[in-house]
């Protein structure tokens, strides 16, 4: 079976070499590896795993991960189907938003995209200044608590930039007046925060020129 692990672990030479053997030592193979966030010595890292079909594998596996010093595994899922390359999967959603045929079908697009490709729990498009929500998938917090989770986001103390702890997200959607915004349990990393701008300016630009073509016919 395939897993995909988070696992965070000393940005140091050889510890990920020491990560690959103990998930050998289980008859486990890594097959895919990308980097999220190196920071203050740290790394967070997500494999893609083949493990044994057998029962106790995942949990085998997790503790070699936690046999290196100092290393340790966020969240371990399992994969129903065959992993495509991340940056295949954010140039797929890109193209997603770019194949609406209206401003509306695009947003709609990418609030589908972001929570297919991030895993969200859920994802919502605001308008804060009207403090209302346009279109919401999952259990959105209240508007107060987005709102207040907004105005942090632009103080000094910023929340959506807390890469040890915050599963929140806040994008605004340039020239709309909106926002989008979603969530999870699992912390959303620098890596993810960067491809989220990317598709929600992508989302950005295809509306504007949308709506320009109206203009001009």
């Amino acid at each position: 079976m395939l897993a995909r692990m988070r696992i965070w672990l000393p940005d140091h030479p050889g510890v990920l070499g020491a990560v690959a053997a103990e998930i050998g030592a289980v008859n486990g193979n890594v097959i895919g590896l990308e980097v999220l966030e190196r920071e203050a010595g740290v790394a967070i890292d997500e494999l893609v795993v083949e493990l044994p079909d057998e029962p106790g594998a995942v949990d085998a596996v997790c503790l070699g991960v936690r046999n290196v010093p100092g290393a340790g595994v966020e969240e371990v899922k399992e994969l129903l189907t065959a992993v495509q390359d991340r940056e295949d999967s954010v140039l797929g959603a890109a193209a997603a938003i770019l194949q609406g045929a209206t401003s509306t079908a695009a947003m709609n697009a990418l609030l589908g995209q972001l929570n297919d490709l991030f895993d969200l729990s859920w994802v919502a498009l605001a308008d804060l200044e009207q403090e209302s929500f346009i279109e919401v998938h999952g259990d959105v917090p209240t508007m107060q608590w987005v709102a207040a989770f907004a105005e942090g986001s632009r103080s000094g103390a910023d929340p959506a930039n807390d890469t040890t702890s915050s599963g929140v997200f806040i994008e605004s959607v340039p020239e709309t007046g909106l926002t989008v915004c979603g969530g999870r349990v699992v912390a959303i990393r620098r890596r993810e925060r960067h491809e989220i701008s990317l598709l929600v300016t992508v989302a950005s630009r295809f509306i504007d020129a949308l709506s320009g073509h109206e203009r001009i016919h």
